[in-house]
């Protein structure tokens, strides 16, 4: 209920209402009935009012800890206002009927290890993070509106045979890494923002929504409610820490509008403890900040050319953090191909652990000190496809969206951008991407303990082991 509906229902209330809602009876004086009604109502609409600003708070919006959960145990429900600019709408099964499938996705890894390669190898010395989950639901879309060289160019990129094969992936990768709990969740969600000046086939519709979840909504670009709907089903999906995008409308000129968003969250088995002070060796310079250290014993994984701490979420996947070699950054990491097969895999065969000094018979894991981090990125990630054979779908002359039946060489994509926040601290990890699409070994070392007080690659990994995010930390506050 708004401002205006409790001001109507106010309104409605006449004096014996509210005095009958006392439950217990009083002696009043007749000329006094008048001020117990006034007082009643004002109380009602303080309550009210107090509600109504107390409300993210209450459910958690105004809560940007890692490890919060914004979210109920439903997929994304649509509002009426919502509803009324409706084209298509999935089914969503429940998230108690979802469970991991455990399967190993060949294709995707090959996509993984390609894309991330591509867009991670330029950070020019600044944090970055990608989600490359959150673009393969974008582009497995774009490939379902178009057809000819334009999908062809975009099977290719996804190391897909042909459209089923896309379908059939998206919808195992969506269904396998959903997940919300109280303390945890990987929201996936994908959306389709149509002109109502122009005509879409209906059943590409449809298809959106039965085989990538994704809700189609149509409207006037320049109305300023269907913007703010826009706006409003973006910042549901993002817990509004992605202001850059929530705050935004709709481009006036836009044909359709492609939005795919990954909301990951999750705490850590045990709060890390023991904040300190510290030295981050940065490529912008040395940084005193604080790190804080795991209190669990985490798991090791010793590469020929780096060293890898795994830090597990309660019952959502884990994190792992990815320590070059000395000499060696991470942008150069990124070409050793035993580090994306430690990536994409989700049982790697770990370091053996020492006995413990105090008990032989227990093992003696290893520890991670880090700092905390909370950075947001942006890319632009038309160059990075061109690079990589998609071009097509750039080019109005030979673009083709026939599926939607825009005919041939009608639309281009104008832009394609990815938005990414991610925080890690003392209680958890918490990752948010936002994808748009407009378109006009060596030996075990045996660590004690791994310090990340240089630059370092991080890895957060779903329960179902498959990479949701991939960043590089060179520089921390």
């Amino acid at each position: 209920m708004n401002g205006k509906d409790m001001l109507e229902w106010m309104n409605d209330l006449d004096d014996k209402a509210v005095v009958d809602a006392d439950v217990t009876p009083v002696r009043v004086k007749k000329h006094n009935v008048w001020k117990i009604g006034l007082s009643v109502a004002a109380g009602v609409l303080v309550l009210a009012l107090l509600s109504y600003v107390l409300y993210p708070y209450i459910t958690g919006r105004k809560n940007n800890k890692p490890g919060a959960s914004n979210s109920d145990d439903t997929f994304f429900s649509e509002t009426d206002i919502l509803k009324s600019y409706v084209m298509a709408s999935p089914n969503y099964p429940t998230s108690s009927s979802i469970t991991s499938s455990g399967e190993k996705y060949e294709e995707y890894a090959e996509y993984n290890k390609e894309i991330v390669r591509k867009v991670l190898a330029d950070t020019a010395g600044q944090n970055k993070a990608f989600s490359p989950l959150c673009m393969y639901l974008s582009l497995s879309m774009v490939a379902e509106v178009t057809d000819g060289e334009s999908r062809q160019q975009i099977l290719d990129i996804l190391h897909q045979p042909d459209i089923e094969s896309v379908r059939a992936c998206a919808k195992n990768i969506f269904l396998s890494n959903y997940m919300v709990s109280e303390n945890a969740k990987c929201l996936l969600a994908n959306s389709f923002w149509t002109n109502s000046g122009w005509t879409y086939d209906q059943s590409v519709m449809e298809t959106l929504a039965s085989e990538y979840f994704a809700s189609s909504f149509t409207g006037d670009p320049n109305d300023p409610d269907y913007s703010r709907v826009y706006r409003e089903w973006l910042r549901d999906q993002t817990d509004g820490l992605l202001d850059g995008n929530s705050d935004s409308g709709l481009d006036p000129q836009m044909v359709l509008s492609l939005l795919s968003v990954v909301n990951f969250s999750g705490n850590w088995t045990q709060p890390f403890i023991s904040p300190e002070q510290m030295v981050f060796h940065g490529t912008s310079g040395d940084v005193t900040t604080t790190f804080v250290q795991s209190v669990d014993t985490v798991k090791t994984y010793t590469g020929e050319h780096f060293i890898s701490a795994s830090a597990r979420l309660d019952g959502n996947g884990s994190v792992r953090f990815i320590l070059p070699e000395e000499g060696m950054t991470p942008e150069q990491l990124l070409e050793d191909e035993e580090l994306f097969a430690y990536m994409n895999e989700r049982f790697p065969d770990w370091d053996p652990v020492e006995p413990s000094e105090s008990d032989p018979e227990i093992a003696a894991g290893a520890c991670i000190r880090m700092p905390m981090i909370d950075f947001t990125n942006e890319i632009n990630m038309k160059d990075y496809l061109t690079e990589m054979g998609v071009t097509d779908v750039f080019d109005a002359s030979c673009s083709d969206f026939s599926p939607l039946k825009a005919g041939k060489g009608e639309l281009a994509i104008n832009s394609i951008k990815q938005n990414v926040r991610v925080m890690i601290d003392d209680t958890g990890c918490k990752a948010i991407a936002v994808t748009e699409v407009l378109v006009g070994g060596g030996d075990p070392l045996f660590e004690k303990e791994v310090l990340l007080d240089r630059p370092y690659i991080f890895e957060i990994v779903s329960e179902s082991g498959l990479p949701l995010f991939i960043g590089i930390v060179n520089n921390v506050k």
